[in-house]
């Protein structure tokens, strides 16, 4: 009888050991899926912040060179209009007074 008892009571004790080794498992396959989660997270995060600081060195890029391009096209028109002021500043005053003496304006 106290074979029995013993035989049953280290049953028991295997089952119990198996179901705390069956939780710690689980607890242990949890952690891992919260561990993994976050890393992809993470991950996933990094990569965002990476192609965002591409995006904006070509964003920022693309404008400079439109800014510069139209630099140099405001240049060549305040080029234009200085030359044309030089070459024509005289025979404008000219016809700006004889207007006004004529009467013409």
């Amino acid at each position: 009888m106290e074979d029995m008892i013993s035989k049953i009571l280290d049953m028991d004790k295997k089952a119990r050991d198996l179901t705390d080794a069956a939780v710690q498992s689980k607890v242990n396959y949890e952690n891992e899926i919260i561990h993994t989660k976050e890393k992809i997270k993470n991950d996933y995060i990094e990569r965002a912040n990476e192609r965002i600081k591409i995006n904006t060195r070509i964003a920022q890029k693309a404008a400079d060179e439109k800014l510069a391009a139209l630099e140099k096209k405001n240049a060549a028109v305040i080029d234009h209009l200085d030359k044309e002021n030089k070459e024509n500043r005289d025979r404008w005053v000219n016809e700006i007074v004889q207007r006004v003496i004529s009467g013409q304006i």
